[in-house]
């Protein structure tokens, strides 16, 4: 049977996978799913992609009750979109708002950990060797000024990398890998692919909201500095590329230093 013709984004986030080794043939990768248009982009192409690239796929999606009957919806959307693409999907709910009572965090950091926990638990339950998320460069850029705003070194600027290796809070043991093949796709890129292939991924409201400052930084200060330069996002990255290039080297003659 011919193969399909990939597009030109999945043909990059193939190359990407690739370029990073970001999977393994014979690997079952879990992919996390919110129902918002970069998972699901990221979902439609591993679709597309896995059986050249030789992986199983299932979808972990955790409703962390935060948004009420919006929440129930987008659980509701990742099921029945699973089923209609012939993945295997495992649904939970988890209270985040307890897990940062309990342990007196944000509740960002709160949602974060539960989402992480609920993912491990999840990839050693269906024997999945990597976790992919679906991080964008536009992610990326936003993490590096999130990091610079907080203060930060060489490693800071690095921003996101390709992939990650995730230890678990609380001295707990697990760890996870964690890959992120869009991190060369804009959220621009991931809403027109969802556009085109007649998908309807879910619309999460608190996107909107200028609490977490990570949407502060998205929706006030990126643009901002876009009237500067107009070009920004492409510096950050830019940027994220050099640290990385010269923690290699640091990292390697360190290494060498070691050795001998």
């Amino acid at each position: 049977m011919a193969r399909k013709k990939l597009s030109t984004i999945e043909q990059r986030v193939k190359s990407f996978i690739r370029e990073h080794s970001l999977v393994e043939r014979q690997d079952c990768l879990l992919v996390a799913v919110s129902g918002g248009p970069d998972s699901i982009c990221l979902l439609h192409i591993l679709i597309q992609l896995k059986d050249e690239l030789g992986i199983r796929l299932h979808v972990a999606h955790l409703d962390h009750q935060l948004r009420g009957v919006e929440s129930d919806a987008d659980a509701q959307y990742v099921v029945e979109m699973a089923q209609r693409l012939g993945i295997p999907a495992t649904i939970e709910q988890q209270d985040a708002k307890a897990y940062q009572a309990e342990h007196h965090l944000s509740l960002e950091e709160a949602a974060r950990e539960v989402r992480y926990r609920f993912l491990a638990d999840t990839a050693s339950t269906v024997g999945a060797s990597r976790i992919a998320t679906g991080h964008t460069l536009d992610d990326q850029a936003e993490t590096i000024l999130m990091h610079l705003v907080r203060g930060t070194g060489t490693r800071g600027l690095r921003g996101l990398k390709p992939c990650t290796m995730w230890q678990l809070p609380l001295g707990e043991e697990k760890r996870l890998v964690v890959v992120r093949p869009l991190l060369r796709v804009s959220r621009q890129e991931t809403t027109d692919y969802c556009r085109s292939h007649q998908l309807k991924p879910q619309i999460d409201a608190s996107n909107l909201s200028l609490s977490p400052l990570r949407n502060r930084i998205r929706l006030k200060l990126l643009p901002l500095l876009e009237s500067y330069n107009p070009r920004v996002v492409e510096a950050l990255l830019r940027t994220a590329d050099i640290a990385a290039d010269e923690l290699a080297f640091l990292d390697e003659e360190t290494a060498q230093l070691w050795d001998g």
